[in-house]
């Protein structure tokens, strides 16, 4: 089945920031709620399908279409690509968004991660949602 919407996520920080993994995991055993670090924490999660976990106000935007979600992906990902410390990796947005086109349109997640001039660095997560096609079990973030 697919997904009835996508929620698309953008982080962008410190690499030393995306390097620290312990607030990135949901919790310490599965099946437990996620921990305060965790909720808290605005860096990609290291399961990316877990951003479904975290509150609300995390998602940049919802798309009601694979489609809506492969363009808002490309739109980010060329907005930010003067930015990108490799130029290989500025020339291959292109190639990222069809690749991006092409897992969505079969429900599955998208995440990429680009190294920025100086520290930083970027994700840009798009996650089917209801049912997740990594974990159907995920709830929402827009409701309940």
């Amino acid at each position: 089945m697919p997904p009835a919407h996508f929620h698309a996520y953008h982080w962008q920080g410190e690499r030393r920031v995306f390097d620290q993994e312990a607030d990135r995991r949901p919790a310490a055993a599965p099946g437990t709620p996620p921990s305060p670090g965790f909720l808290a924490n605005p860096c990609t999660p290291l399961r990316i399908s877990d951003w479904l976990l975290r509150p609300s106000g995390a998602v940049a935007r919802t798309l009601g279409a694979p489609d809506a979600a492969a363009e808002w992906f490309g739109r980010e990902a060329a907005r930010a690509a003067p930015a990108f410390a490799d130029a290989h990796e500025r020339a291959d947005v292109p190639g990222r968004a069809r690749s991006a086109a092409l897992t969505l349109a079969w429900g599955g997640d998208v995440h990429a991660g680009w190294y920025l001039r100086g520290t930083g660095y970027l994700t840009l997560d798009v996650i089917g949602c209801s049912p997740n096609h990594t974990d159907p079990r995920l709830p929402c973030p827009l409701r309940g």
